[in-house]
């Protein structure tokens, strides 16, 4: 089986690959220059400056080490041949996301916001246009939930809806953790768009976090605060609103 070289006379770099390759359990071979290749080495991680020195045609040099070891695994994997790519989302304001082809973790991180997460899911299926695409959501946070899945929905994707207890792990990336978790469970395939209603407790909380982010000088209507939870407008929107007293249009 082939596996990741990191080869870096760079400090910073070298620890902050090694730090990424732990977590996400890799197996690595660090490398020194001037040594032969192992045969076992798919692909090398390096810097831009140092990528002259590598004699090696399979190059990552990303600064970002997600980054970089989710290129370096859609490397060792070969992106023409993933055949199944299944897409995990752990719902919330910004959603944890999660790439996995054929089983593989490709890629982990945090979209924007609930509508970027299309995007995502999008660029994700042209970069393996040969594999059947699934989108498995997380059950929680019904509201940014049932944002996402109408977009992805929209697009023609298979969506299932999954069960996310006992997914939430303590960890630095619990959202990405999550949605690795999600990702991998089966769920149930909804026919239809979802409705999106925002609870009285999310315009609640909403209103609780406008007094935070206005050092208690506004709380924002329910009516501005629903629009945030649509994702109309923006929080920092809606308590300007708030203040200029154009609490509803």
């Amino acid at each position: 089986m082939k596996v990741i070289g990191l080869l870096t006379d760079d400090p910073r770099t070298y620890f902050e690959m090694l730090e990424a390759l732990r977590e996400q359990d890799l197996e690595f071979v660090s490398l020194d220059f001037g040594d032969p290749v192992p045969a076992n080495i798919g692909v090398i991680i390096t810097t831009e400056n140092e990528r002259d020195r590598v004699q090696w045609d399979r190059i990552v040099t990303d600064r970002d080490p997600d980054d970089a070891i989710a290129r370096a695994k859609r490397m060792l994997l070969g992106e023409s041949a993933v055949k199944e790519l299944t897409i995990g989302i752990d719902p919330g304001v910004r959603p944890g996301f999660a790439i996995l082809g054929d089983g593989v973790v490709l890629q982990r991180s945090l979209a924007p916001s609930p509508e970027a997460v299309k995007e995502m899911v999008e660029q994700a299926a042209k970069e393996y246009p040969s594999a059947n695409v699934l989108v498995r959501i997380g059950n929680g946070d019904r509201t940014n939930r049932n944002r996402i899945f109408n977009t992805i929905w929209d697009e023609g994707h298979v969506v299932e809806i999954v069960d996310e207890r006992n997914t939430t792990k303590r960890s630095h990336t619990p959202d990405e953790d999550a949605a690795v978790e999600i990702a991998m469970t089966p769920g149930y395939r909804p026919r239809k768009r979802q409705e999106v209603e925002p609870c009285p407790g999310e315009i609640r909380n909403i209103q609780r976090l406008s007094r935070l982010e206005s050092c208690g000088s506004v709380t924002v209507s329910k009516e501005l605060a629903k629009k945030v939870a649509l994702g109309e407008m923006s929080l920092s929107d809606a308590i300007e609103r708030q203040k200029n007293g154009n609490d509803v249009h």
